[in-house]
């Protein structure tokens, strides 16, 4: 049984999403995105009994990822390894890396994080598409846009509630972009249980079209001011430590002078 979960796993994605997350995270400043935690959109996206996605968009440089990875912190606190009733999963997109900004790898990396049990198990849906591919001696085809469609719908309907957090979905080849902003709102209107979706995305006109519906935070200035003032610090104090930076011979008032500099010009970013 492990070794056909295994052989299924790896058949639905090989992309290191975990790693990903592990990388982001331990760069992110303790503190970061409270500001985003308070806000109305966010409680009411976290309390409601409706199926719903919440849009976090910014400018370039506007902490979104970070946000995102504080997010899926706190997801994965509340939804640990082998949780039946509750699950979640996430992605990272990214324009530089072929299979992270196309929709249909994205898809399968959401669907072989929820279809894992536990360390044994695997759910049905998913051993029965790769055993009727198996069967047709066709397991070297992947899962395509509607196979992905039908299985995040069925996998959805096991769940009492599913999360799923994107982060950057302008980052996703524009080409292809439009199959996976359906998808995700497919599943919010097919399933037959909770699914919330929360996504980080630039101001895109195509992206901001799709999810009109939807509720959406866009991140001001004053927003992340407290954010990039304390990111700020934290480079310029290890510049200085590393004597990178004047060789690090900088006195107090001129590491402030700096400081204080580069926060009135970032402008939210």
């Amino acid at each position: 049984i492990v070794n056909d979960r295994t052989k299924i796993l790896e058949w639905t994605s090989t992309i290191p999403y975990t790693s990903h997350h592990q990388r982001i995270s331990r760069q992110r400043l303790e503190g970061t995105g409270e500001w985003l935690l308070a806000r109305n959109e966010y409680r009411d996206w976290r309390a409601s009994s409706a199926s719903k996605m919440l849009l976090l968009r910014g400018i370039p440089g506007a902490g979104k990822t970070y946000m995102a990875s504080k997010i899926i912190d706190i997801l994965e606190k509340e939804h640990p390894k082998g949780n039946t009733t509750d699950k979640m999963a996430y992605f990272y997109c990214n324009r530089a890396e072929e299979n992270r900004r196309d929709p249909d790898s994205i898809l399968n990396t959401l669907i072989q994080q929820l279809v894992q049990v536990d360390n044994e198990r695997v759910l049905k849906p998913i051993v029965d598409f790769y055993k009727d591919r198996e069967q047709k001696g066709q397991t070297s085809s992947g899962l395509i846009l509607p196979d992905n469609q039908e299985l995040l719908i069925k996998i959805t309907d096991i769940y009492s509630q599913t999360t799923i957090c994107l982060d950057a979905l302008d980052e996703i080849d524009p080409a292809k972009r439009i199959d996976l902003l359906t998808s995700l709102k497919l599943v919010i209107e097919k399933s037959k249980n909770l699914v919330k979706i929360f996504a980080t995305s630039r101001n895109d006109p195509d992206i901001l079209h799709q999810f009109s519906m939807f509720p959406r935070i866009d991140v001001q200035p004053d927003d992340n001011a407290k954010d990039i003032r304390e990111f700020i610090q934290s480079k310029v104090e290890r510049a200085i430590d590393d004597a990178q930076l004047l060789h690090g011979n900088v006195s107090e008032d001129l590491r402030i002078e700096i400081c204080d500099a580069l926060g009135t010009r970032s402008k939210g970013m």
